[in-house]
C-alpha cells in the first residue's frame, strides 16, 4: 500500500494569499465579503467574495487560469520544489479541478471587450496552463464535477500515485466569479443576501467566491527521499452519485452517506479517530439540512464530540475550487490541531445536531478529519486526511493553550502562524 502525503500548500483567496494570511484568517472568522463590481459581470451590487490584489501573472490568462498558476507556484514551492530539475518536473502531474473555468474570457468576448486568440476560445485549459507555467511534463487532467470538482482532484491525484503513473502530482481547484455561476444561484432563488451562513436558523442561500488552492502531493517515499517533512497525509476518499436531481441534492443523504463511509473504509479509520469534519456547508436551506442528518449518522454517538467547521462562511462558495480549499485547510487543522470557527454563524439551525465551531477556534478530537464536497448532478465526495506522523504532545498543548488564548481575548492567532521557519 503507497501512502500519499501532502507536502505542499499555496491559496489565492478573499482572505490573502499566503498560508499565514489565510489560515489565521479562518481562526478569526473573517468574512470578506463586498459587493460584485468586478467589469464585465452586469450583477452589479451582488456580493460576492472576491480576489483582491491577486499575485501577478501572464495577462493574457483568463482569472481563473491565473489564480490557479500563482496558487500552484506557491505550493511548488512551499514543498520545496521551486528550482528542482527538469528530471523531475517531468514526472509531476497535474489535476485541476473547475467548474467554470475561464469563462470570464468568453464573457468579455460576447461583450465586445476583447477578442481571443489561439486556445483561449477553450474555457477548461487550466490544467494545461498550470503545466506550461511550472514546466511540467508528467500525466495531467481536468475535472469538472461542479462544486465538487477540487476535491475530486485531489482524489485522481492519489489514484496517479498509487497506481504508479507518477510519484509527485500537483492538484487543486480554481474558479473566479462569473455571470452564469450568479446568475445560476438566483435564479434559484438559492443566494443569501447578507453573506453566506452555514447552518444558521436564518440562512437563505449561498453567496459566491473564487480563487484557487493547491496542493503537492507525493509518495510518503518519495517525500521522505526529499527529506520533505508533510503537512498531513490523505487517508482515502469515497465518491457516489445521487442520480436524484439536478440540482437539489437526494434529501435521504444515502449516497452522500455512502461516499463518507467508503473514505473511512479505504482509509482504515475508525469512527474514534475522526477529529473533525470540514462540511459543504453552502449555506443553502436544502444542503446544510441534509449533511446535517448525513453527517450526524456517520458520527454516530460521537456527534456531540467532533467539532464541525464550514469555511464558506470565509470564502464564499468558489465552486469547483471548494474541495480544494476545504483539503488545504483539513491539512492545517491536522498540522495544528485546531478546527476554524463559522464566522457568520450566529443562531444554529434547531435541526442541526452538530457540534458547529463558532466563535473562537476549537481543538481538534481525533486524528482524522473528513472534508465533504457535493455538487449539481448529485455528486458527492468525502476525503479523509489525516496525520503523517505521530503528534508530539507540544503540538496539541500548542492547540489547547491557542484555544484558550483566542477564549480570553488575547490574540495569541499570530503564535500559530503557518511560516516555514516555525511549524514545518
Amino acid at each position: 500500500m503507497t501512502d500519499v502525503v501532502i507536502t505542499g500548500l499555496g491559496v489565492v483567496s478573499p482572505l490573502g494569499h499566503t498560508l499565514e494570511d489565510y489560515w489565521n484568517g479562518l481562526l478569526r472568522g473573517d468574512v470578506p465579503i463586498r459587493p460584485l463590481d468586478y467589469p464585465g459581470t452586469a450583477i452589479h451590487g451582488s456580493l460576492t467574495y472576491l480576489v483582491e490584489d491577486a499575485p501577478a501573472v501572464a495577462a493574457d490568462l483568463g482569472r481563473a487560469s491565473g489564480f490557479a498558476v500563482a496558487a500552484a507556484r506557491s505550493a511548488f514551492a512551499d514543498a520545496g520544489l521551486a528550482g528542482a530539475p527538469q528530471e523531475v518536473l517531468d514526472g509531476v502531474g497535474v489535476c485541476v479541478g473547475t467548474g467554470n473555468g475561464d469563462s470570464d474570457l468568453r464573457e468579455q468576448e460576447r461583450d465586445g471587450l476583447r477578442e481571443l486568440t489561439g486556445v483561449q476560445w477553450y474555457p477548461f485549459g487550466t490544467a494545461a496552463i498550470v503545466a506550461s507555467a511550472l514546466d511540467l511534463h508528467g500525466p495531467g487532467g481536468t475535472v469538472s464535477t461542479a462544486c465538487a470538482a477540487g476535491a475530486y482532484a485531489v482524489s485522481f491525484g492519489v489514484e496517479m500515485i498509487t497506481s504508479g503513473e507518477a510519484d509527485l502530482v500537483l492538484v487543486g481547484g480554481a474558479e473566479a466569479v462569473s455571470r452564469p455561476a450568479i446568475g445560476a444561484f438566483l435564479r434559484l432563488g438559492a443566494a443569501d443576501k447578507l453573506h453566506c451562513r452555514p447552518f444558521d436558523a436564518e440562512r437563505g442561500g449561498t453567496v459566491y467566491g473564487e480563487g484557487a488552492a493547491f496542493l503537492v502531493l507525493e509518495s510518503a517515499e518519495h517525500a521522505a527521499q526529499r527529506g520533505q517533512r508533510p503537512y498531513a497525509k490523505v487517508l482515502g476518499a469515497g465518491w457516489s452519485c445521487d442520480a436524484s436531481h439536478v440540482t437539489a441534492p437526494d434529501v435521504s443523504g444515502e449516497q452522500a452517506d455512502r461516499a463518507a463511509r467508503e473514505a473511512l473504509a479505504r482509509g482504515g479509520i475508525t469512527e474514534q479517530a475522526i477529529g473533525a469534519v470540514l462540511s459543504h456547508g453552502t449555506g443553502t436551506p436544502a444542503n446544510d439540512s441534509t449533511e446535517s442528518r448525513t453527517t450526524a449518522r456517520v458520527l454516530a454517538q460521537r456527534t456531540p464530540d467532533v467539532p464541525v467547521a464550514a469555511i464558506k462562511a470565509s470564502l464564499g462558495h468558489s465552486g469547483g475550487a471548494a474541495g480544494a480549499f476545504s483539503c488545504v485547510t483539513a491539512a492545517l487543522v491536522v498540522r495544528h490541531q485546531l478546527v476554524p470557527p463559522v464566522g457568520t454563524l450566529r443562531q444554529t439551525d434547531p435541526e442541526c445536531e452538530l457540534r458547529l465551531v463558532r466563535d473562537v477556534p476549537q481543538a481538534t478530537a481525533g486524528d482524522a478529519v473528513l472534508v465533504n464536497a457535493y455538487a449539481f448532478g448529485g455528486n458527492n465526495i468525502t476525503v479523509a486526511i489525516g496525520a503523517a506522523e505521530p503528534l508530539s504532545s507540544a503540538t496539541a498543548e500548542s492547540a489547547a493553550t491557542a484555544v484558550t488564548a483566542v477564549t480570553s481575548g488575547s490574540g495569541a492567532t499570530s503564535g500559530i502562524a503557518v511560516t516555514s521557519g516555525v511549524t514545518r
